[in-house]
């Protein structure tokens, strides 16, 4: 087993789990550990950034691409890795400024270029943070064109989720409510289906402004996804129905 793949998922897992009370709840009631299907992290398609940087950081790992997907409706594009050794996949997605409107392009500019990715692995993980504070004014415009991209101004290179895999995804769903965590509504996936998915609601995590002060926006959420047997990639309008849960609230 590779060591640093492993670390560094643990290393970013012990950061989001801090972050999402919505993820230690699932451990509980795991009963202390859980097998985890994928870790997703979001990204800007630009040069020397997007997917293709953040694909050969986990290429150096073992990961090796798996399968592409994209959402032309919301102007995203993705892509899964998986690691021969059996470590949980990875789902990287990427927002194409260049079809965004002017003033979106304007607005993601405001992130920074992203520096090269250290090579030691506790070094690597402190890469996937947040970018510098973000204005106000931007995320709140932004996010009425792309809350995905208000998303990458608040939290950059952060995970955006883990995912709890499970036998009986309705047995879930049903266990975390009991236990007081909102939950999506719906699952996605028909029954029987090669895949199905639900999800918490996102955490709110308080980001810090540039103009001073801060404000909560909507973080992570912890997935959780049942598989069919040899089932390994994702489905696409699985996927974009769960984009949609760092959405605020109207």
């Amino acid at each position: 087993m590779s060591p640093d793949a492993s670390r560094l998922l643990e290393l970013l897992w012990n950061r989001y789990a801090a972050e999402v009370p919505f993820a230690r709840t699932f451990v509980q009631l795991s009963g202390g550990s859980f097998r985890n299907d994928h870790v997703a992290l979001r990204s800007l398609a630009r040069l020397g950034g997007g997917i293709a940087l953040f694909e050969r950081v986990f290429e150096r790992l073992g990961w090796k691409r798996a399968g592409e997907y994209t959402f032309p409706e919301t102007h995203l594009a993705a892509i899964y890795m998986a690691h021969p050794e059996g470590l949980p996949r990875v789902f990287l997605s990427e927002l194409k400024a260049e079809e965004l409107s002017p003033r979106a392009r304007e607005l993601l500019a405001a992130l920074p270029e992203d520096p090269p990715p250290p090579e030691p692995v506790e070094a690597l993980a402190e890469w996937f943070r947040a970018p510098p504070p973000p204005r106000e004014a931007a995320l709140l415009e932004l996010e009425k064109e792309s809350q995905y991209g208000a998303w990458l101004l608040a939290f950059g290179r952060k995970v955006n989720h883990f995912t709890g895999s499970v036998d009986d995804v309705e047995a879930w769903q049903q266990r975390m409510r009991e236990a007081g965590v909102p939950m999506k509504k719906e699952i996605e996936g028909e029954r029987g289906g090669a895949l199905r998915q639900t999800a918490t609601h996102a955490s709110p995590l308080t980001v810090a402004l540039q103009e001073g002060g801060s404000r909560a926006w909507p973080y992570a959420y912890f997935e959780i996804a049942q598989r069919a047997p040899h089932f390994d990639g994702f489905l696409g309008p699985q996927a974009r129905a769960l984009f949609e849960m760092t959405r605020r609230a109207p």
